[in-house]
């Protein structure tokens, strides 16, 4: 039997075994009579508890069976939002709904509790009487829906539209950028779809360098905390190219040795000037003697050393080249070197000047046993030809005509000791 049966009993006293006493009284039959019947009602079961999107500040308890109308107060339930007390404002019962409205609505990820303590009070019931009991706190489902995330705003502020730039081109992008719903966590920035860098924080600026003539298309895009992301409006730029600026010509004068200074052979002679560029700087110095190469620094202070074995007057200039190719010219420098003498001429060159062909002739040399060499030498102490030479020789056939047209000198030598020099031109 279940809560609410109606019950009856009737007794019709069998022929054997009737209900008696143990003396052998008889109980008479008797015809249907009612039946306490004292089953207790069922009580009502939670079956879930919910936030639903549509109604976000109230949360929805469901009974397995209908409840009578009688509303507990709002004290009876207590609700947790993300660990913390969230008020009832009301309570409304309505078959197996129980309504709770909250003070402030469930939002998308809260996490949500509910306990009901039954109270002495007008307790959850259905109308038979069977109260709801209480419980600890339950997990509520939350269905609110994830809010729509709004892509972030930006534009570009620097530079501006149509703003011209002379290559080679350094070009600041400035951009504005911001989250209605969040925060803006990087910025990128492209010339058209070429990307240039980003940024991950405050000030949103990118430095773009070495931008060459041309137009470019400039955008900046923006991505939020949620990864929605927006691209700026582009701002077209133009870089012109450079006006040509007119090349200064460097300067150079020699100042050692002086003008005119008389000097003895052989010598080494060093070359030393002053040489300067007043919007560049000096990469290398050409030492000349009589229009003719003799040699060259790239190295501060820009000084040369020559050997000069002969008599005779050079006009020496130095020409300085700076870093675009621009050369001047020093004014010249007269140096004289007379020959020391310690031995007679013991050697004759001919033909002077000559194309490379040419023939040395020989006075008698001292009997020795050190070995005598012939020699030619550039003016930058270069040896482009060398031969022992026998005490019995007059005379020896040269031919160097590969080497290049310039100033030579011609060594006669014994062992360490120059016996002769002599200076020729080979055209």
């Amino acid at each position: 039997m279940v809560y609410g049966d109606a019950v009856t009993i009737a007794y019709t006293k069998p022929s054997t075994n009737p209900l008696q006493t143990a003396a052998g009284g008889q109980a008479e039959s008797f015809s249907a009579r009612n039946i306490t019947n004292n089953v207790a009602p069922p009580l009502p079961v939670l079956v879930s508890v919910v936030v639903e999107n549509a109604s976000p500040s109230a949360m929805v308890l469901t009974y397995n069976m209908s409840l009578a109308s009688i509303v507990p107060a709002a004290s009876a339930f207590a609700v947790k939002v993300n660990s913390t007390a969230r008020t009832v404002s009301s309570v409304a019962v309505s078959g197996t709904k129980v309504t709770l409205t909250l003070a402030s609505p469930v939002v998308y990820g809260d996490a949500v509790t509910i306990a009901y303590t039954k109270p002495s009070t007008n307790p959850l019931q259905t109308a038979a009487g069977g109260q709801a009991e209480s419980f600890p706190a339950k997990t509520v489902t939350n269905n609110i829906a994830a809010p729509v995330n709004s892509p972030p705003l930006i534009d570009i502020s620097s530079p501006t539209k149509s703003t011209t730039f002379i290559a080679p081109a350094t070009v600041t992008i400035d951009a504005s950028a911001s989250d209605r719903d969040g925060k803006v966590v990087r910025v990128e920035f492209y010339n058209g779809t070429t990307r240039l860098g980003e940024r991950t924080s405050e000030p949103w600026s990118f430095t773009w360098k070495e931008v060459n003539e041309g137009s470019y298309s400039i955008t900046a895009a923006a991505t939020d905390n949620l990864g929605a992301r927006t691209v700026s409006s582009a701002v077209r730029i133009v870089v012109e190219k450079a006006v040509s600026a007119v090349n200064l010509a460097p300067s150079i004068a020699i100042v050692s040795p002086i003008n005119n200074v008389s000097l003895e052979a052989p010598t080494k002679v060093t070359l030393t000037v002053d040489a300067s560029d007043p919007d560049g700087s000096i990469t290398k110095v050409e030492f000349m003697a009589g229009g003719v190469k003799i040699g060259e620094s790239s190295v501060y202070p820009f000084s040369f050393t020559f050997q000069c074995d002969t008599a005779g007057v050079y006009e020496i200039t130095a020409v300085a080249w700076d870093n675009l190719n621009a050369t001047t010219t020093s004014a010249p420098v007269t140096i004289s070197f007379s020959l020391k003498r310690e031995l007679p001429d013991l050697a004759n060159l001919y033909p002077s000047p000559n194309n490379g062909v040419f023939t040395v002739g020989f006075n008698p040399f001292t009997d020795s046993l050190i070995e005598k060499r012939l020699t030619i030498l550039s003016l930058s102490g270069r040896t482009v030809f060398s031969i022992a030479i026998s005490d019995e020789e007059t005379s020896r056939q040269v031919d160097i005509s590969g080497v290049v047209p310039g100033i030579y000198i011609m060594h006669i030598t014994e062992g360490d000791r120059i016996l002769t020099a002599k200076r020729f031109v080979i055209y």
